[in-house]
């Protein structure tokens, strides 16, 4: 894909679909079961509306209940989400997006259908690399900037 056409790219034309979701009620096992079965590396969590309330990655699972030896059956995922998480809505161009993942040094973003502002998928350095890899390069000179220059990878 030239990089005149990969300007004109939308969220909605790369992100992952259908969207994986959870309820806040849900154990860390189940998400993480759903996880598994999905092959995915987050989940956003909803509300009985539909609306997000949060996002689960495999890294909060790892950080704050695996590492922690707690017990996942015994954890709500509403416990652990990261609350009111960076989202874009479906018509942001891609680059934008991509942008602020590496502003904020994040690796999955819920995506929101601009009318509703209900979650109808996700969006992943992994989706982005598939259709404008040379995207990953803004996310990654963004997030070291973001960080002091430190390199993580």
């Amino acid at each position: 894909m030239s990089e005149e056409v990969s300007s004109e790219v939308l969220v909605r034309d790369v992100m992952s679909t259908p969207l994986i979701y959870v309820y806040p009620f849900h154990t860390v096992r189940e998400t993480a079961a759903i996880m598994v079965e999905k092959n995915v590396g987050s989940v956003v969590v909803i509300d009985d509306a539909g609306r997000l309330m949060g996002i689960v990655t495999r890294t909060d699972i790892m950080k704050h209940v695996v590492a922690k030896g707690l017990n996942p059956d015994n954890i709500r995922i509403g416990d652990i989400m990261s609350r009111n998480p960076y989202y874009v809505l479906s018509d942001t161009p891609l680059e934008e997006a991509a942008r602020l993942m590496g502003l904020k040094g994040i690796g999955h973003l819920p995506v929101l259908d601009p009318k509703t502002f209900k979650p109808i998928g996700m969006l992943s350095k992994r989706d982005i690399l598939k259709i404008a890899p040379h995207y990953m390069s803004l996310v990654y000179t963004l997030k070291r900037e973001s960080e002091g220059g430190q390199r993580t990878l």
